[in-house]
């Protein structure tokens, strides 16, 4: 729960952004000057919306069948955690993996921080390991 006691609507933003390909509908989601840190080797921390916008852009160019599931989320304050899985099958480059046309499953570990209904922060850790090893790129 924010500040106000309510929930931040999670499973909407993964639907209307993720799941429908839709990189301008981040700006209902997150403060204009969003920071991200990201964990994830490959991919460079950013910060506004446009660096995230271009970062989800990327990822749906390289990965258009991609489909995200909420496997757990907790809230508490201004803080939310997600364990999610990502499937797809990568037709282009991302973070420095190439196209091999083998379906992928993998894990995002998530952590916001949430101020006035909007991300403001994000930690992101998705398991690129685990991803090479699936597309044979270990």
């Amino acid at each position: 729960m924010d500040a106000n006691g309510e929930a931040f609507p999670y499973h909407e933003y993964v639907d209307e952004v993720w799941n429908a390909h839709d990189p301008s509908a981040l700006g209902k989601f997150f403060s204009p000057d969003v920071v991200v840190h990201s964990l994830t080797p490959g991919i460079d921390p950013g910060t506004g919306l446009y660096y995230l916008k271009d970062l989800a852009q990327s990822l749906f160019d390289a990965f258009p069948d991609v489909h995200f599931v909420v496997e757990e989320l907790i809230q508490l304050g201004d803080r939310l955690a997600v364990r999610a899985t990502l499937e797809g099958t990568p037709e282009g480059e991302f973070a420095g993996i190439s196209a091999t046309g083998k379906r992928m499953k993998v894990y995002d570990f998530v952590m916001y921080r949430i101020s006035d209904g909007k991300i403001t922060e994000v930690w992101s850790l998705v398991d690129m390991q685990g991803l090479r090893d699936q597309l044979g790129e270990s």
